[in-house]
């Protein structure tokens, strides 16, 4: 296959899984011969994927469209998804496209993606509805889930790249819009564990605890979760604060929770409270500042730091 695949969006996991690709493209034996044609409104981020060995274009979506069959997109936010798809200029937009199939791995909401699927369909285009969850050092190093929904059909042609992408890749579904509530179902559960794990670590910490010795001791208990395996290890207790996703990006995880509980009639009161959470972490930290900074809200509240005892910031 010779085909050339199209990327959109070389944000934090965008940009480190086009490297992946590119050097599957390079090294692969299925990937050779092909190339992997990118685009970003950031010229720093173009010139990084030109460094990885990805091939930038000018032309942005509606270029890549017209010349790849796939296209995948990993974008921040529902209306520059929406844009990008459907627009004047979006990925079906140039006369004879060459689309076949586009690859949504966005975190836009079930409903979004079914407009996106109605438009593109309309267009001669399947849509696979593929968010993915692991980070950013998932997207460096390939360990990531990927939730694809879709056509038998469409999902077979994004296959081979979308293993590339994560090390498991689960069929969820035909509809569009499945993919998106496995993703949002797993967002509410890390994001949620997230503040619950400040929570927790305050207590102990005001209480005079280790909170490195806590979440040692949580992880070999009924306590353990990504945040105290992971996230609070390698971010909190090193008061390194570097995850590599922002309070913007969490807040508007959980708002999308809310409103898929909403239009699916599914009580939501703890999404509600750990989202009123997230408004206050972006509010007081900043809308870029690192997800894991939630722990600061918390440290502000009690008083109580939340570092390996030793650690410094």
């Amino acid at each position: 296959m010779t085909d050339d695949i199209g990327f959109l969006g070389l944000g934090s996991m965008g940009g480190p899984i086009v490297a992946r690709l590119a050097a599957w493209a390079r090294e692969g034996a299925a990937g050779q011969g092909r190339r992997i044609l990118v685009h970003d409104v950031r010229p720093e981020a173009m010139a990084q994927a030109a460094a990885a060995g990805a091939v930038p274009v000018r032309g942005g979506a509606r270029e890549l469209g017209a010349r790849c069959p796939l296209v995948l997109a990993c974008l921040p936010g529902t209306a520059i998804s929406e844009a990008v798809a459907l627009g004047e200029d979006g990925v079906a937009s140039a006369p004879g496209h060459a689309l076949r199939t586009y690859v949504e791995m966005s975190t836009i909401g079930g409903e979004a993606i079914r407009r996106i699927a109605a438009g593109l369909a309309a267009r001669g285009v399947a849509l696979v509805d593929s968010p993915i969850s692991g980070g950013a050092i998932g997207a460096r190093t390939g360990v990531l889930a990927v939730m694809a929904a879709g056509a038998p059909a469409a999902i077979a042609a994004a296959r081979p790249v979308l293993e590339v992408v994560g090390n498991r890749v689960f069929t969820v579904g035909e509809a569009p819009g499945l993919g998106q509530a496995m993703k949002l179902a797993n967002n509410l559960l890390s994001l949620a564990g997230m503040v619950l794990t400040a929570e927790a670590l305050s207590l102990g910490a005001k209480a005079g605890l280790d909170p490195a010795l806590m979440c040692e001791v949580i992880n070999a208990g009924t306590g353990r979760n990504s945040s105290t395996e992971s996230k609070y290890p390698r971010a909190v207790l090193t008061g390194r604060f570097d995850v590599g996703s922002t309070n913007r990006i969490a807040h508007k995880d959980m708002a999308l929770a809310m409103a898929e509980c909403a239009a699916l009639g599914v009580p939501a009161p703890l999404t509600g409270l750990a989202r009123e959470i997230w408004a206050m972490t972006e509010a007081a930290q900043g809308a870029q500042a690192d997800m894991t900074t939630v722990a600061k809200l918390y440290e502000g509240w009690t008083g109580a730091p939340l570092r390996a005892q030793g650690a410094t910031d």
